[in-house]
């Protein structure tokens, strides 16, 4: 493999905060925030152990709450490292976990992407006694249980079963709008039923693409000093 300089410097998203995750009452995905939420809290008696594994199919909202978390950490004073292993995969293990036994907190996004690789099941395991011997945490996300991803390191896959899981359900429709409507808000940015219903039919239905129409839809709306219309949008989107 040709050598390649590998920057571990990954940005985190700005908007990707504990505040602008709307879940349900009582949902998985509410109970996932709240333990996560209260791993930085001091008042909070009832902080899991261990490490954390979240799973579900894309776009159910696992890197937000990894790169929340991340957020959060920083903001208490916490080492962090946030890795998405689907960008990772293909550079050494070694090279790429080197040194992070010592963070506080290491979240690891998509970690099917490297499961069946020997060399990083056994860099991951060796990662995970690290960082618990020096009282620091993972975070992990994938797209299955840890029993269902294929990992062929038995110990790996005792580990990470021994996690604290949950599973985050794909996201409805309606709560797709509810986002929507959720995050124009945190924006600023006024939006009608009818509009929020136009850009719904016709924005790409996957939340990522729904958010990321949301914030051109900002920046249009600020230049034009208008409400989110679909006129607007018509000259935004070329709808």
């Amino acid at each position: 493999m040709p050598a390649q300089q590998l920057n571990l410097a990954v940005s985190l998203a700005d908007d990707t905060l504990f505040d602008n995750f709307l879940s349900a009452p009582l949902s998985p995905r509410q109970q996932a925030l709240a333990t996560l939420k209260g791993l930085f809290d001091v008042r909070c008696t009832s902080k899991p152990k261990g490490n954390i594994l979240l799973w579900g199919g894309s776009g159910s909202g696992l890197t937000h709450l990894l790169q929340a978390a991340c957020h959060e950490a920083v903001a208490c004073g916490q080492s962090i490292q946030y890795l998405p292993l689907e960008a990772m995969a293909n550079y050494p293990a070694q090279e790429v976990l080197q040194g992070l036994g010592a963070c506080q907190l290491v979240c690891l996004d998509n970690l099917q992407a490297v499961a069946g690789f020997p060399e990083w099941e056994e860099g991951l395991f060796h990662l995970l006694n690290k960082v618990s011997a020096a009282g620091g945490r993972l975070l992990i996300s994938a797209n299955a249980a840890p029993r269902a991803l294929s990992i062929q390191l038995a110990d790996l896959e005792s580990r990470l079963a021994a996690s604290t899981v949950f599973q985050l359900p794909a996201y409805s429709e309606e709560e797709k709008a509810d986002i929507v409507l959720f995050r124009a808000a945190r924006l600023g940015l006024i939006m009608s039923e009818e509009a929020l219903g136009f850009l719904m039919n016709r924005a790409p239905r996957d939340l990522h693409s729904l958010i990321d129409h949301l914030h051109r839809l900002d920046g249009f709306a600020l230049q034009y000093q208008s409400k989110a219309t679909i006129p607007l949008m018509k000259k935004a989107f070329g709808w």
